[in-house]
């Protein structure tokens, strides 16, 4: 059985509809592109945040210490994605505790936390004006980096 061509245009028209549906407005793919990373230093204390319990989904501290957010803003800023799916995705501040900006003015990028099999609470939350966010507890607080 031979396809016409109208067919398989509409066919591709539909799966094309279909992935953006399921990918949605906050992937990867979102509007505009993720803000310049300002030049990391890896020995720059103000990204070192200090005595943080990382709980998992279980609500126990899965992990205790202090957080380097140098390497992950290094990875950021070489165009890196971490294998989660939303890394480098809009990020809506449906919380309502980052200052309000238009949508797709930030991004979100996972922070792996050690013993940690799944992507984990914490996260890196970067503006299109440079400002960088830090939550431990997947978006209940915000410390701000930068």
């Amino acid at each position: 059985m031979k396809k016409s061509p109208l067919t398989i245009l509409l066919l591709v028209l539909v799966l094309a509809v279909l992935s953006l549906q399921f990918l949605g407005p906050d992937s990867w793919f979102g509007p505009g592109e993720p803000a310049p990373i300002e030049a990391v230093d890896p020995r720059d204390e103000a990204l070192v945040v200090h005595d943080v319990a990382v709980r998992d989904l279980d609500g126990r501290v899965a992990w205790q210490g202090d957080v380097n957010l140098a390497p992950e803003l290094a990875r950021i800023a070489a165009g890196e994605r971490d294998p989660h799916r939303n890394d480098g995705g809009v990020f809506q501040n449906r919380e309502g505790l980052l200052p309000d900006r238009p949508r797709g003015h930030y991004r979100e990028y996972v922070v792996r936390t050690p013993g940690i099999s799944h992507a984990g609470p914490q996260r890196l939350v970067i503006g299109a004006d440079g400002e960088v966010y830090y939550t431990s507890d997947h978006y209940r607080s915000f410390r701000r980096i930068r």
